[in-house]
């Protein structure tokens, strides 16, 4: 648009602003899943070690990680190097409108052990609500996988906002009888409903409208956090969806006793819409299962009419222990021939001794009466007072500092003076509502007027 001489840009408010980033083998399949579902409103990328494995993916943003490599194996120390190298692209990866990331691996392999963390680290460094949807392995595939995925996962939430995992034993649980190829698929299946369901109640509009500032109020700093979907038709269709929505394999047998920050979404058909009464039915079982009043509860209700008679019910509960992320350090660019202990990967705080700070204080340095200058050093004194009421009320004439446990003086004579002056009318009784300096003309303290280049300023509290 132009106007007198002035080029105005309209933003587009139309630019997606969630992006989910499938993080080696596993990750991948699962964001190609995503595309398949036809989630929308969502940009989709991938990113791998094995260049092969990219190129055969229909997802059109690809990137590949470090050089010279096709593929990180088991070893994590190779995958997470690898994405360290590839730190800028990563950066103008989760560039421009993009608000929120969705990161998603499998844990236990190189790749997404490995680099998965560093791109949580790039998505926080960038503010962005980061959510991890990961795989834990399953368990015949070994102690060492297994406890890779483990450290992989502690990694992971200390960048990310929220963590959910998915356990593959639990998926062997449900689907131990279909065949390999479809229980790999409803494992991609139970990734991308994670993700679709949290990216629907931001995009999908309703009349009860859940929007990002929402979804961000609940996860960000949420910690560990479970999720459940579930859809249910007939007359209890809302205590079904809602119960079934808590035996989720999301929810890996958690309960979400405890829970302070819940995102609940309902979804209907404008055909066959949910009623008060079923929102009602589901908070009130949220309720009694969380144990207690959330400090955080969050409704949308939004509409999808493929769902025809049926709805659905997405809960995400959150907040069961305070998240404790470890503060945002730059990440630097490496190459994958540096060694392990170059100064270039993810800095790990180092606990020291506190170091006590004292406190500059300021002394009375006299040079005339009544013009106190300040330097400082030692402890606070006061200087000494002069006129009428130099010796106080207890006749404390050399009294220079404050004690914390005063003797209190007898101030009977005191008393009987400030009776008599009563009696006597010798103050009005306006005079004898100010306070007695002011009544005696003393000054309490003369503040000097010196040069400004000869005062000495310090921040007593920092």
């Amino acid at each position: 648009m132009l106007d007198h001489g002035f080029t105005y840009e309209i933003p587009d408010n139309n630019a997606p602003i969630i992006k989910v980033i499938g993080v080696g083998g596993g990750g991948s399949n699962a964001v190609q899943h995503m595309v398949a579902m036809g989630v929308k409103d969502v940009e989709f990328a991938i990113c791998n070690t094995d260049r092969q494995a990219l190129m055969s993916s229909d997802v059109k943003t690809k990137l590949k990680l470090g050089t010279g490599l096709e593929g990180a194996g088991m070893d994590v120390e190779v995958g997470r190097k690898a994405a360290l190298e590839s730190i800028d692209e990563l950066r103008n990866l989760l560039g421009g409108s993009i608000k929120m990331v969705f990161i998603t691996a499998g844990m236990g392999g190189g790749t997404g052990t490995g680099a998965a963390p560093v791109v949580a680290e790039v998505a926080r460094e960038l503010g962005l609500l980061t959510v991890a949807v990961v795989t834990a392995p399953y368990r015949y595939e070994g102690i060492d996988k297994r406890r890779q995925a483990t450290e992989g996962i502690e990694q992971l939430k200390k960048s990310c906002d929220t963590v959910l995992v998915v356990m593959n034993d639990k998926l062997a649980e449900l689907y131990g009888k279909l065949s390999i190829r479809k229980a790999f698929a409803h494992a991609d299946n139970v990734l991308a409903t994670a993700v679709k369901s949290i990216a629907e109640v931001i995009t999908t509009r309703g009349d009860v409208n859940t929007d990002f500032m929402d979804v961000k109020k609940v996860l960000q700093n949420a910690g560990p956090s479970v999720m459940g979907e579930a859809e249910s038709e007939g007359e209890n269709r809302a205590l079904q969806a809602i119960q079934e929505a808590l035996n989720s394999p999301l929810l890996n047998d958690s309960d979400i006793l405890g829970a302070k920050r819940i995102l609940l979404t309902i979804t209907s058909s404008s055909e066959h819409e949910a009623t008060l009464e079923e929102q009602t039915i589901i908070s009130n079982y949220i309720v009694e299962k969380i144990g207690e009043e959330a400090r955080l509860f969050k409704i949308g209700a939004i509409f999808d009419d493929s769902l025809e008679a049926k709805m659905r019910v997405t809960i995400i509960a959150a907040g069961f222990e305070t998240a404790g992320l470890a503060p945002v350090q730059p990440l630097i660019a490496t190459t994958v021939e540096d060694e392990v202990d170059d100064e270039v990967a993810v800095a790990e705080s180092v606990e020291e001794a506190p170091v006590e700070t004292k406190v500059p204080e300021l002394v009375a340095d006299e040079t005339g009466v009544g013009t106190p200058t300040f330097t400082h050093s030692g402890a606070t004194m006061l200087p000494p007072m002069t006129g009428p009421l130099a010796n106080g009320l207890g006749g404390n004439a050399g009294y220079t500092g404050v004690s914390l446990n005063p003797t209190r003086p007898d101030d009977t004579e005191e008393v009987k003076q400030l009776v008599n002056d009563f009696l006597s009318n010798r103050f009005t009784e306006r005079e004898l509502e100010a306070p007695a300096f002011s009544r005696h003309r003393v000054a309490l303290y003369e503040l000097p007027l010196i040069p400004d280049h000869e005062v000495i300023r310090a921040r007593l509290f920092d």
